[in-house]
């Protein structure tokens, strides 16, 4: 009769690791669930064209940036989810809009991929655990750039995965201006890009989460408007940077340390601890029954 017993609760373990691996785990690992937002807030400067002397000042003016992602209100349906980036910097001293930047996109909630046809490939956010390659990332004013992995890093005690790319940063469309924001305007045929294809991005990802912990970016050649049929540089914009820096970081570490946690419960001992017990009972089966008794 025992026996009997230990073979049907193992039979139910067996059954219940099944369920939570193959039904569970997916819900509850969604990279973008239900109530997921994402913010952060980095220190930098942005310093535009001086009208005077049509150049870039060499003095910098000291900014702060922020971004925040949420999802839109009413847009999660079966398969997909609208997120709503939004982008400003501010000047310091005068506490001015210098910067601002809004985009939503339709994504996989599962993934972080885009769903539009023509974004087939590019990832509007890390996916959940994140492999040693390059990535076509497409979020905010960044256009599908291939981010590469470099190496592993730590940030504040968590092992991060650093990706990274220097190239041509061409983002017209992000300095078209807000209600607070003026903005640069281009006549048609014109485009706004970094200098010397020399813009940088960098982004430090929790690799299970795949969160992203700390960013850095930056245009040190300073933007410029040019002639996109000629490739004529016709007139600087500004000179850029901005790094996620101080309590920031902390408390992003803090937030995606617990999150990590979660999910490494909840794909990996859960799961597992249910099947070791269902072999356990199985076990017990072969046992004398005097052992058992005992």
């Amino acid at each position: 009769m025992r026996k009997k017993m230990f073979i049907a609760a193992g039979l139910a373990l067996f059954g219940l690791t099944a369920v939570w691996q193959f039904a569970l785990v997916p819900r509850l690992t969604e990279r973008i669930p239900a109530g997921w937002q994402w913010g952060t807030n980095y220190i930098g400067y942005q310093t535009y064209l001086d009208p005077k002397t049509g150049k870039v000042p060499e003095k910098d003016v000291p900014t702060t940036y922020s971004q925040t992602i949420n999802i839109v209100a009413n847009s999660r349906q079966p398969g997909s989810v609208e997120l709503d980036d939004r982008y400003l910097i501010h000047d310091i001293a005068s506490g001015k809009v210098t910067y601002e930047y809004n985009y939503v996109a339709a994504v996989d909630p599962r993934t972080g991929a885009h769903l539009k046809p023509e974004y087939r490939g590019d990832y509007f956010l890390f996916p959940r655990n994140v492999e040693r390659k390059t990535y076509q990332l497409r979020f905010s004013y960044l256009k599908g750039i291939p981010v590469a992995f470099q190496r592993e890093e730590e940030v504040t005690g968590l092992a991060t995965y650093l990706f990274t790319y220097r190239g041509r940063g061409e983002y017209t469309e992000s300095y078209a201006g807000t209600a607070e924001y003026p903005g640069v305007q281009v006549k048609p045929g014109q485009e706004i890009k970094c200098a010397d294809d020399q813009f940088v991005f960098k982004a430090w990802v929790e690799p299970v989460t795949g969160e992203i912990i700390k960013i850095e970016e930056n245009c040190l050649a300073s933007d410029y408007i040019y002639e996109i049929a000629t490739g004529k540089q016709l007139e600087a914009v500004d000179r850029w940077s901005g790094e996620t820096a101080g309590n920031d970081v902390v408390n992003r570490v803090e937030t995606v340390s617990r999150e990590r946690t979660r999910l490494v419960w909840q794909t990996r001992y859960i799961p597992s601890g249910l099947f070791v017990a269902g072999w356990l009972c199985f076990g017990l089966v072969l046992l004398p029954k005097k052992a058992i008794r005992k």
